[in-house]
């Protein structure tokens, strides 16, 4: 079916290309086991852990500058502290 309309609709038929030869493995599971095996502790909550496994494997795709990393802290914890 893709094959026929790849002329019309070139865009869709790359995305398609690319999502379909995608195949599932077990070795991206056991990537994120081990990770999580790394990090673990037993006073760490469940919601913290996952929040670092997945900066944990984001952390190439997104590489903000340090004056950004400084300003959003910034704007998220400046004067809120208890006087």
């Amino acid at each position: 079916m893709m094959w026929e309309l790849r002329e019309s609709f070139p865009l869709h038929f790359t995305v398609f290309k690319q999502t379909a030869c995608h195949l599932a493995h077990e070795a991206n599971v056991e990537k994120v086991f081990s990770r999580v095996g790394l990090l673990a502790d037993p006073s760490l909550l469940p919601a913290h852990l996952s929040t670092l496994v997945m900066v944990g494997f984001n952390k190439k795709a997104f590489k903000p500058q340090l004056d950004a990393i400084k300003d959003k802290y910034y704007e998220m914890f400046r004067n809120k502290t208890k006087s």
